[in-house]
């Protein structure tokens, strides 16, 4: 089960990435994310840059705006692509694609922080990479994704919000459930037994910055899907649009992010080196499984061998001491015949003093036998007959 979540939740990623151009705008007063199909990402995209992980290609075009390129140049090898977009004439750039494969979680491998900012600092456009994580009290102990309390578009963006804007107070926030169904009819046919939830939410924020008070507006699609018990969260590329003094230019932000186009031949690169690490991860878990279970075999019949040789041990010792017994037994009756022929013989019986020692007396002497004071003994038949400081004595059986 844990497999078919993290296959599923790799291409959830990809998808993801493959349909970022998603923010088109539909009025003045709305935004729409519209999902662009992986056959419309970019085939043909400016060559890379060298230099720094914030090295990216700009492209003058007419219209007052310029292409540039998000680039990734650590991912395959070489310097490449990962997709381009539209930005203002002028606006500067900086970051990246960056990889983290120590990550346990194979979702979380691609990270991207990448930033357009006007010059002056009073606008920019940030793009954030996908996130992976189980949610809290519906979790797997053998998937590595992190375990969060994120149960909404909502609670991601807010969790976002307080690691990159500590402080910020929330001024909005919308749900688009129409652009939540439309990414539903967009996505890919769900794995038997699977179901899913997907929402799209904006959060706006503002936050004291140099020269005033900065709004921001973070936007992103967030799909959950559960199988069985346990749910997986699977948030898309996070936009975030900034703005110096008021709230940022929905419609400047909305173009930005419909003109991201995805570069298709990183894409498969991406989409191949992460099935590689899933495929890596679950057979390194089926090794600790098989591993484990060959530990907890042998600890089961080490503690079967311990335990049957202890009773073994103990039925042992229990039939010993029943022969043992028996012969004791034996012995004694024995010896009690012996005795008895003996006494039969001799016209006696024995008794014991007060000291255990053995005593004969004569039958023809009477059936009471006493231990005087002075270590004497006597016999009688008289029944009251007890001197003082005389201990009459026992018959042996």
């Amino acid at each position: 089960m844990t497999t078919r979540c993290l296959r599923h939740l790799l291409g959830a990623s990809l998808a993801a990435l493959a349909l970022a151009a998603c923010d088109r705008a539909t009025d003045e007063d709305e935004i729409d994310v519209a999902p662009v199909p992986e056959a419309q990402a970019e085939r043909t995209s400016p060559s890379p840059q060298p230099g720094g992980l914030s090295a990216t290609l700009h492209k003058a075009v007419g219209g007052g705006s310029q292409e540039v390129a998000i680039v990734d140049l650590q991912g395959f090898g070489q310097a490449m692509n990962a997709a381009t977009l539209e930005i203002p004439a002028g606006w500067q750039v900086q970051g990246g694609v960056s990889w983290e494969r120590s990550d346990p979680c194979v979702g979380n491998h691609l990270r991207i922080a990448w930033t357009a900012a006007a010059p002056d600092g009073s606008e920019a456009f940030e793009v954030m990479h996908p996130f992976t994580w189980q949610l809290q009290g519906r979790s797997v102990q053998m998937n590595p994704c992190p375990v969060l309390p994120l149960a909404s578009a909502r609670d991601f963006l807010m969790a976002v919000v307080q690691q990159r804007r500590a402080g910020a107070r929330v001024l909005d926030y919308r749900e688009r459930p129409d652009l939540a169904a439309q990414a539903e009819a967009q996505a890919a046919p769900l794995p038997a037994g699977m179901q899913r939830r997907i929402e799209v939410g904006e959060l706006l924020v503002a936050y004291a910055a140099p020269g005033g008070e900065m709004q921001e507006r973070f936007w992103t699609s967030v799909s959950f899907s559960a199988v069985q018990s346990s749910v997986m969260g699977n948030a898309g590329v996070v936009y975030a649009q900034r703005r110096l003094g008021g709230p940022p230019d929905a419609e400047l932000g909305a173009r930005i992010a419909a003109s991201m186009k995805p570069n298709a031949q990183w894409l498969a690169l991406m989409r191949d080196s992460g099935m590689s690490a899933e495929q890596r991860y679950s057979s390194h878990q089926r090794r600790q499984i098989d591993q484990w279970h060959a530990r907890e075999m042998a600890r089961i019949n080490a503690q079967g061998a311990a335990d049957r040789a202890a009773i073994r041990a103990q039925t042992q010792r229990e039939l010993s001491a029943i022969q043992a017994q028996t012969y004791a037994n034996t012995q004694a009756t024995n010896d009690r015949m012996h005795r008895r022929t003996l006494e039969g013989i001799g016209e006696y019986n024995t008794y014991r003093d007060t000291s255990g020692n053995p005593v004969q007396s004569s039958i023809h002497g009477g059936n009471r036998v006493l231990q005087h004071r002075d270590g004497s003994f006597s016999s009688t038949n008289d029944p009251y007959y007890q001197p003082p400081g005389s201990t009459e004595l026992r018959r042996v059986p």
